[in-house]
């Protein structure tokens, strides 16, 4: 059987690798680019992992294969199907154990070109941890600062739909930032996930340039990496700011969707640092669905003071105010053209 190396996978462009974890397992964790193909399901592996605890060892390996020859014909498809495409077909589960191993074995011995991912998951984890700040060393942060509702996020999603690299940390948080910063987020915040794609970015871009928005180096319940938040601070600083109703307009086409009792339990969090009156008083404004009041309160007593404090640690080499979000994009773009130009 063939052991490859995570970093052997990223130089075979012909590879492919196949995480043959639970669903769950890979939706928490997943390496970017992979495609899951489980040989046991979320609940059938607690049940194996019961029975080797409670039983023996070898009547876990014996449900392990029951389970597994009932799907196979389900995976030799998706794997025959996979193999139409890349001409490697590497294998991981969690630590390049018997998982793995078994369906290597089984699809070698079928005429497949397979290989194991040495070290499964674990190893990969490792790998990154290392390699981070290695590529990171070769980029340039162009740090956009300004205030909540200023609209960093729609402005750094223009910038990329114009080609320009942007490593977007909050969406790969699943977080906004703030209190408010996990509404309207489908996917649970992960640290495994946010590394694996912040080294997929720095090894895949081509820029010596990356537009990221200021953030601290918290993001609701994950850290940026540390090597990339130090970057960061080092980085280039420009700062955007826009008019009170252009930001009230932008929080409100964020959060108009998101229900009353998530906006609440936000509220509630405030409030931890602001006094009850005020708390009650945001509490009243959403209970009347005076959502447009309560943002421009909330701007005006909660964020804006705060953000006075923390805006005042850089230097800003860039400084924008715009009535059109467009033309301040146009203005960031030419900007970064230009010093990409010079360098």
């Amino acid at each position: 059987m063939k052991i490859m190396t995570f970093d052997e996978y990223l130089n075979d462009n012909k590879a492919i690798l196949i995480d043959v974890r639970t669903p769950k397992e890979f939706i928490a964790d997943k390496i970017p680019n992979t495609v899951n193909i489980p040989v046991l399901l979320d609940d059938e592996r607690v049940q194996v992992g019961t029975t080797y605890v409670q039983v023996s060892k070898e009547k876990a390996k014996e449900m392990g294969v029951e389970f597994i020859s009932k799907r196979l014909p389900e995976i030799f498809k998706q794997v025959q199907e996979l193999s139409k495409i890349h001409s490697t077909l590497i294998f991981m589960c969690a630590r390049g154990g018997m998982r793995s191993s078994s369906i290597t074995s089984l699809f070698e011995s079928l005429g497949y070109k397979t290989a194991k991912l040495q070290g499964g998951y674990k190893e990969y984890r490792k790998y990154i941890h290392e390699t981070i700040p290695t590529v990171n060393k070769v980029f340039k942060y162009i740090v956009v600062h300004g205030k909540t509702g200023v609209g960093k996020t729609k402005i750094l999603n223009k910038l990329s739909a114009m080609g320009i690299a942007v490593m977007d940390l909050e969406k790969m948080a699943a977080h906004k930032g703030s209190f408010f910063g996990a509404l309207g987020e489908t996917l649970p915040q992960s640290q495994k996930r946010l590394d694996g794609e912040v080294f997929e970015f720095l090894r895949t871009c081509k820029s010596k340039y990356i537009v990221v928005e200021s953030e601290s180096k918290r993001i609701g319940d994950v850290y940026v990496p540390e090597s990339v938040y130090q970057a960061m601070t080092e980085g280039i600083h420009v700062y955007v700011d826009t008019n009170l109703e252009n930001r009230i307009e932008i929080l409100m086409e964020d959060y108009s969707h998101v229900s009353q009792n998530d906006i609440k339990e936000c509220i509630l969090k405030v409030g931890r640092y602001v006094s009850k009156e005020k708390t009650q008083k945001y509490l009243d404004l959403l209970a009347n669905n005076q959502l447009i009041e309560l943002c421009k309160t909330l701007i005006k007593e909660y964020y804006d003071p705060l953000y006075k404090v923390s805006g005042s640690k850089h230097e800003y080499k860039l400084s924008i105010i715009y009535e059109n979000i467009d033309d301040c994009t146009e203005q960031l773009a030419n900007y970064i053209k230009k010093m990409e130009e010079n360098s």
